[in-house]
């Protein structure tokens, strides 16, 4: 189910993004958010974004456990 404010004017299903957790989807190119803001993309796929996306967490936390 879809909601819209009053204000809201939809646009076609090909200018819609469609999220998942941290990563989603623009006009069929794939991103994901960074904590501290900004994106990593364009990813051609879900699964390849998701990848990158796993990949990140893991050196992110490596890092976190040098510096302790």
């Amino acid at each position: 189910m879809n909601r819209h404010r009053s204000n809201e004017t939809t646009n076609s299903k090909s200018e819609q993004t469609k999220r998942t957790s941290r990563g989603y989807e623009v006009n069929g190119q794939w991103y994901f958010e960074l904590r501290g803001g900004g994106q990593k993309g364009p990813y051609e796929s879900e699964t390849a974004m998701q990848a990158d996306l796993n990949e990140f967490i893991h050196l992110h936390d490596q890092m976190n456990q040098e510096n302790q």
